[in-house]
């Protein structure tokens, strides 16, 4: 009985997380409303850019990061004048051991035109 109650509570716990039992490495699409080509001065040979951004949890207990628009923003526009258009967005989920170690990214991609 004490088996059964045990084994049941563990499928619980497994259905009921977002994440698998011993490892998740998930992307999930996020929408963010975004420039045009035609809403800035682009040009064809714009370079691509892509940001990340993440925030880490462990033990349910603990988290810090910052997996914000911004945060990742910031990180495809390091160091150059520009702005950014033809943004996708995409959530990327690492989790280990049911969630005891949580890693959440925030990653930008798209095009950098200068202002």
């Amino acid at each position: 009985m004490r088996t059964l109650r045990a084994l049941l509570l563990s499928v619980l716990a497994a259905a009921t997380s977002a994440c698998g039992i011993l490892y998740t490495d998930v992307k999930v699409p996020r929408g963010w409303r975004t420039s045009a080509p035609s809403d800035v001065h682009s040009a064809s040979d714009d370079p691509a850019v892509r940001g990340e951004a993440c925030s880490h949890s462990v033990m349910w207990l603990v988290a810090w990061g910052d997996s914000s628009y911004d945060a990742a923003l910031k990180s495809a526009l390091a160091g150059r004048d520009a702005i950014m258009y033809d943004v996708r967005s995409d959530l990327k989920v690492q989790a280990y051991l049911l969630g005891l170690y949580t890693k959440e990214c925030t990653i930008l991609t798209g095009k950098a035109a200068k202002p």
